[in-house]
């Protein structure tokens, strides 16, 4: 399990992984992809029930939600918005995050990343509610 260094050369040249790190990065990549997906659920969804004779309950959506093209155009450029804007601060943080920084600043990109973690999760559970809510409403 563990594995003895002898020299301090050896010490700094070893690559140390914790088996603790739970987030990898292509977790991000899958949480963008769920992302999506649901947003594109959120189109049909709203789609149908539209057709069906309800209504949009987002006031901010009222104007977009009748023309499915429309509606699918806001969504792309708000996915667009969301991920330029997230992933341009992971680059910030891998760009500024080098070797030798203290420990509190190191400990600040990893609060901002987790941040970013969370927004993404958080958006994932609001379309899900949306789409389920959606998909209730049809049925």
């Amino acid at each position: 399990m563990y594995e003895r260094l002898s020299t301090m050369s050896e010490i700094k040249n070893y690559e140390f992984q914790t088996q603790f790190t739970i987030v990898k990065k292509y977790h991000r990549h899958v949480l963008w992809l769920i992302l999506g997906l649901l947003f594109a659920l959120d189109i049909f969804t709203t789609t149908m029930s539209l057709r069906l004779g309800y209504f949009e309950k987002n006031p901010l959506m009222i104007p977009f939600a009748g023309n499915p093209v429309l509606h699918g155009i806001v969504k792309i450029i708000a996915y667009i918005f969301l991920f330029v804007v997230i992933e341009r601060t992971v680059i910030f943080i891998e760009e500024r995050k080098p070797e030798k920084t203290p420990f509190w600043i190191k400990l600040n990109f990893q609060i901002l990343y987790g941040l970013i973690l969370f927004a993404l999760i958080y958006l994932i559970w609001v379309y899900l509610y949306v789409v389920l809510n959606n998909i209730l409403t049809i049925a």
